[in-house]
């Protein structure tokens, strides 16, 4: 009998009709009264667990072989590194470097000379792009299997390495660390966008 008691004094304070429930800010306090239903709950779906074959083990296995990746990531800088080449020689081959040049050429040689450059800037940013991806890439896979942990820590000590590897010949020892801290830097940059 008290509890009916209750209901009806909670009924009373916040029906509709009362003013303070219109006047109170956010949902009505008659719908925060009214009884609750109850959602069906979802059934689990379980989905069957199939074990990798030989096949698709014996491919991770190659796959995460360091010497794989280093190879890898020194073709893909490789051709990276000529793609950049190509499009920075034909930036400059435009004409947009500001020299002219007062005798006119004929088509030949202005074909030669925009074949030699680019063939000279592909080849210079495909070699320092394919060491630099080989280098960074072993550094990584050689950190993360002495860690045993795949984490934000194995692209940071790569880039660093990386860096001061890249920096080996700089007369100060500075740039070093400024190489080390750099890459460090976009290395974290590009894992975190990376992971997402």
């Amino acid at each position: 009998m008290a509890s009916n008691d209750g209901m009806a004094k909670l009924e009373s304070v916040t029906s509709p009709s009362d003013g303070l429930a219109s006047a109170l800010p956010g949902p009505s306090a008659a719908a925060d009264a009214a009884p609750i239903i109850a959602e069906k709950k979802k059934k689990k779906e379980y989905k069957q667990v199939t074990l990798p074959s030989g096949e698709m083990m014996a491919t991770e296995d190659v796959l995460n072989n360091c010497v794989v990746k280093t190879t890898v990531s020194a073709v893909m800088g490789g051709l990276a590194g000529i793609a950049f080449g190509v499009f920075t020689a034909s930036i400059e081959n435009s004409g947009m470097d500001g020299h002219v040049d007062l005798a006119p050429k004929t088509t030949r040689v202005v074909l030669k000379e925009m074949w030699t450059n680019m063939k000279m800037k592909s080849v210079s940013y495909a070699k320092g792009f394919a060491y630099f991806g080989a280098v960074y890439s072993f550094n990584e896979c050689v950190i993360e299997k002495a860690r045993a942990k795949h984490d934000i820590y194995n692209p940071a000590l790569a880039g660093c390495a990386t860096g001061a590897i890249m920096a080996w010949g700089a007369p100060l020892v500075g740039l070093l660390t400024i190489g080390c801290t750099s890459v460090r830097a976009s290395s974290i940059v590009i894992e975190h966008f990376l992971e997402r």
